[in-house]
């Protein structure tokens, strides 16, 4: 029988603890009380981000600014991107809106917020780093996959270690050391883990191989080992292995001066 199969119940338990961080995001935005109407245009939300003293107002035109087709034109959406990266560096808004200006900037998907995403990850607050987590997969560069892994493989918080795997699908890094972690973490011992390390790779694969582990090693570990040497760099560090007397033998030296036998030399020229 094939290790670790995928099953309802680890399903269930993923779908439970995602729904239960958003709760705790949506309980902080409503203790006040849910009259929060911001309005509908991108302009009423960038109002009250700016200027509403009420912190639950201010969280719901935060997440309104996610929307991709609310701005009117390239330079609104770049105004509303420069704010939240303003407002979640400055330091001043309660941890839930932190959280998520970090999600509204995932999906507004300017690379610009790369750098705030890249230090959101290492947050001390566990919702902030799990938005920062999904968001810089929206963001972020390929090789910002390791910062990804890192968290999956480290952090001592499961949500995290899900959100990061979720970042890494998204990011659609082609880096066979990804393939090869979340290979790995189908036989984890958390179910929520293995789920999410199966759907990262369907998502990057583009393929499905069912839930079993083997399946899935017979068709990542190719993709593996086709990266396993790369020519550039095995040529550097070849290069860089020399001996001092193999590369003493490689190096040119000065030309010797040619040895002149007097009895060659013409009388004149003596």
């Amino acid at each position: 029988m094939g290790s670790n199969l995928m099953d309802e119940g680890a399903t269930r338990g993923l779908a439970y603890r995602r729904a239960t961080t958003r709760l705790v995001i949506l309980l902080a935005a409503c203790a006040a009380g849910c009259t929060t109407y911001v309005g509908t245009t991108a302009r009423s939300f960038l109002k009250h981000v700016k200027s509403n003293p009420d912190p639950n107002i201010r969280y719901v035109a935060y997440s309104k600014l996610g929307s991709k087709d609310l701005y009117d034109d390239p330079e609104q959406k770049s105004e509303a991107v420069a704010t939240l990266i303003d407002k979640y560096q400055n330091g001043k808004e309660p941890i839930a809106i932190r959280a998520v200006i970090c999600r509204t900037l995932g999906e507004l998907g300017d690379p610009s917020a790369r750098g705030v995403l890249l230090q959101a990850v290492h947050h001390q607050e566990a919702v902030i780093k799990i938005e920062a987590c999904r968001a810089l997969g929206k963001v972020g560069r390929t090789e910002d996959a390791t910062v990804l892994a890192q968290v999956m493989t480290l952090d001592h918080l499961e949500d995290a270690r899900i959100a990061a795997i979720e970042g890494l699908a998204d990011l659609q890094s082609r880096d066979a050391r990804i393939y090869k972690v979340l290979l790995d973490s189908m036989e984890h011992e958390d179910p929520a883990i293995r789920l999410a390390s199966l759907n990262a790779l369907r998502k990057l694969t583009g393929e499905d191989e069912g839930t079993e582990v083997a399946a899935w090693r017979r068709r990542v570990e190719p993709l593996i080992a086709a990266q396993s040497i790369d020519p550039a760099e095995a040529a550097v560090d070849a290069a860089n292995q020399k001996t001092p007397a193999t590369a003493a033998a490689a190096t040119p030296g000065p030309a010797a001066t040619p040895r002149i036998d007097p009895a060659t030399v013409p009388a004149g020229g003596r």
